[in-house]
């Protein structure tokens, strides 16, 4: 599955985990306990699809150096800012939700950001190389003028 993929599930899990948020809020009783559950579940899935789509929007971006550093920085405040925002904002959860949400987002919106911007010809990517021809020094058939 592709970059994008990983980076819209990631993305989903978040929503999902808010609308779960939104609903736990509005529940009073006995049914409140089926929350509990979903509630630990989600941020460790939204948490380990950021991992998965750091590591693949990395892995894609290894020819070009900006989007490399750019996508890695990424991923290190998406996947350590949790951790270190729990130690920091412990005693205030509501802050820590939202400071978390937007540190895990970073990951799949630079992600996608990177996968829209790169130049595709078909399925294939195609980054700049200077040893190929460019696409003006091409024929209508793809082959250098002369060949």
């Amino acid at each position: 599955m592709g970059v994008r993929v990983f980076a819209i599930v990631t993305l989903v899990v978040l929503g999902a985990y808010h609308a779960m948020r939104i609903a736990a809020t509005a529940c009073t009783g006995g049914a409140c306990d089926l929350y509990i559950p979903i509630s630990l579940l989600l941020p460790i899935l939204a948490l380990a699809a950021a991992i998965v789509t750091a590591a693949l929007a990395i892995s894609a971006a290894r020819r070009d150096k900006t989007w490399l550093v750019v996508l890695s920085l990424f991923a290190v405040l998406g996947v350590a800012g949790p951790v270190v925002g729990l130690l920091v904002v412990r005693d205030s959860p509501d802050a820590f939700v939202v400071s978390s949400t937007i540190l895990v987002a970073l990951v799949p919106v630079s992600a996608l950001a990177f996968s829209f911007t790169r130049r595709q010809i078909g399925d294939a990517h195609v980054y700049d190389d200077p040893s190929l021809p460019g696409t003006t020094e091409q024929d209508g058939r793809g082959r250098a003028p002369g060949r």
